[in-house]
């Protein structure tokens, strides 16, 4: 049996989301992945880094933990040298900002030992400053010498590249899941998450992340405020420092149920039990929030800055997309699906489609194809 070929996957910081795609990439590739550091901002996630494939986790030094004060996502560990110069893979893909030394000496050194070489990367954000247009356009520079691609969790994600007038072939690497995971469920504990929080058929409203101005929820509170309907529930996962505030605007509306942080094996038991999933996100740059209820098979009301949202919901029939912040928006789509079961029955039918686009083997072995074939 031919060995597999060796891949090295650079990154910021272990995060769970990654955990899929990265088991997947292992059954067709010898894969190391190197972290540059265990955490960031005290970010820090809890979960076993006993996998199956190698990990490295390094760690910043004394300047990066000086800038790491302004900008969270400064990586720059003394072991970075010797590490990329002794890296023997055959495939690298380069993670994390592009200006950041972590990255830029990985990309440089492997560039210099003629390995193939991807940057995986979300949207850009756009700088209208001429000056700093400019200082952002020579930086860029680095990927456009050292990579042979860009791999771009969306189109827009692609775009943004192409108005930095990096040429370089970009193909579309989405942020992705274990799919499996949301459609093959316990019987019986789903029926505890019913008696729980569904006793009664009530209409399930979800919504899962952090819980900060930035995610919306407070869109989603009001809107739901607005509905007369009191067999409407809307459950909310996540914690965050934004919670005693969100549960103040709830006032004595006990339709708005507060989950806490779940573990990942709950996750999908929420989706489970779900009529509609809400994401009011102010911004996005993907949303693997948005993966997880096209894998559970839960119609979607999302934000349109959400990156995920739109990517994937191109028509009516595949979700419903509100303007930012507009709740009067979010209440006219809860209302539309709530009303409308056949409606909820046609995206769900219609959004199956979506279901391999956003899971870990199949982007895993579209990577092994772009490797092995297209880049070869």
């Amino acid at each position: 049996m031919a060995s597999k070929p060796s891949l090295s996957f650079y990154t910021n910081i272990p995060t769970p989301y990654q955990l899929s795609f990265f088991n997947e990439l292992s059954k067709l590739f010898d894969l190391t992945v190197i972290y540059y550091s265990k955490t960031e901002n005290n970010r820090e996630w809890k979960f076993d880094l006993n996998v199956e494939y190698r990990t490295v986790v390094l760690s910043n030094n004394f300047i990066a933990k000086i800038i790491q004060k302004k900008v969270i996502d400064f990586h720059f560990s003394w072991q970075i040298f010797k590490l990329a110069w002794n890296d023997k893979s055959d495939y690298f893909i380069i993670g994390g900002s592009y200006w950041i030394p972590n990255a830029a000496i990985a990309l440089t050194f492997n560039k210099i030992k003629r390995k193939k070489i991807a940057y995986f990367s979300e949207p850009l954000f756009e700088v209208r400053n001429k000056v700093k247009y400019a200082i952002k356009w020579l930086l860029l520079r680095i990927l456009q010498f050292n990579c042979n691609a860009i791999f771009c969790v969306s189109k827009q994600a692609a775009v943004s590249f192409e108005n930095f007038g990096v040429k370089l072939p970009k193909f579309i690497i989405p942020y992705n899941i274990d799919s499996k995971l949301f459609l093959q469920l316990n019987s019986i504990k789903l029926e505890e998450f019913k008696s729980k929080y569904k006793s009664a058929n009530e209409k399930i409203i979800l919504s899962s992340g952090s819980l900060i101005e930035r995610k919306g929820m407070d869109v989603l509170i009001n809107a739901v405020k607005e509905i007369d309907d009191p067999d409407l529930r809307l459950i909310i996962i996540g914690g965050g420092p934004d919670e005693q505030k969100l549960k103040d605007l709830c006032a004595d509306d006990h339709r708005i149920i507060f989950a806490g942080f779940q573990s990942p094996d709950h996750i999908p038991y929420f989706f489970g039990i779900a009529d509609i999933f809400a994401f009011a996100s102010r911004y996005d740059g993907w949303a693997v929030v948005i993966n997880e209820a096209i894998a559970a098979n839960v119609p979607i009301i999302s934000s349109n800055a959400v990156g995920a949202a739109k990517e994937l919901i191109t028509h009516p029939d595949l979700g419903l997309l509100c303007k930012s912040g507009d709740v009067q928006e979010f209440k006219n789509a809860m209302v539309s699906l709530l009303s409308n079961e056949n409606k909820r029955i046609d995206i769900k039918k219609h959004s199956q489609k979506l279901i391999p686009l956003i899971s870990s083997d199949y982007n895993a072995n579209y990577v092994y194809d772009i490797f092995t074939r297209l880049l070869a």
